[in-house]
């Protein structure tokens, strides 16, 4: 985050009622996390405030990296991103961070039916490598694996790596995981991106 978004996200986050110490970790945590210009310029626009649960994106923003273990700001990003693209296609009926403890159900952005019942839900993972793909697969198929009567489940991994990378061992551990949860798996690379199953629902309603 550069020093001259941190006048404007102070505001946005004093609107979202953030307590003073609150919103301290947060502006320190995107001072140093990667996203953290984006994330602070989606947030500063205000756009998002009235989604269902945006407050759970905003606590995200406090937890910064720690040695190996990655923080929540991109995580953060790719909901708030998410999210904003939707919103730009007319989906306006919105929530994050939809849970069931009972079912294990957690869908990171979900657009709603007018009566408030999933329609499309989304899990989002943000992928260092080739390598991180099986991992990033399995635990977003453990969170799409419960029923989600009448609505479409998808995963959107962003890989940071070629797709030229991606090898034959990798594709099919998305496909058995997109089999076990009847979910469309898409995959984006720097340059270019794949769907599993091809003829998977798309990524946007």
């Amino acid at each position: 985050m550069r020093p001259e978004q941190e006048s404007a996200l102070s505001e946005a986050l004093t609107r979202e009622k953030m307590s003073p110490e609150d919103q301290a970790k947060v502006l320190r945590t995107l001072r140093k996390e990667p996203y953290g210009a984006d994330v602070a310029d989606l947030i500063s626009r205000g756009h998002l405030s009235d989604v269902k649960n945006y407050d759970e994106i905003l606590k995200m923003c406090k937890q910064a990296s720690r040695g190996d273990q990655k923080g929540m700001v991109p995580a953060a990003y790719m909901a708030l991103s998410h999210a904003t693209d939707l919103q730009s296609k007319g989906f306006t009926h919105l929530a994050f961070e939809l849970k069931d403890d009972v079912t294990g159900l957690d869908l990171d952005v979900t657009t709603l039916h007018p009566d408030g019942t999933p329609h499309y839900g989304y899990q989002l993972k943000d992928v260092d490598n080739i390598a991180g793909i099986r991992g990033a697969a399995k635990s977003a198929a453990k969170q799409l694996l419960p029923d989600l009567t009448g609505a479409k489940k998808l995963a959107i991994l962003d890989v940071h790596q070629p797709m030229a990378e991606l090898n034959a061992k990798m594709f099919r551990e998305v496909e058995f995981q997109a089999r076990r949860t009847g979910a469309t798996f898409h995959l984006r690379f720097h340059d270019g991106s794949v769907s599993v199953p091809a003829n998977g629902h798309p990524l946007f309603p």
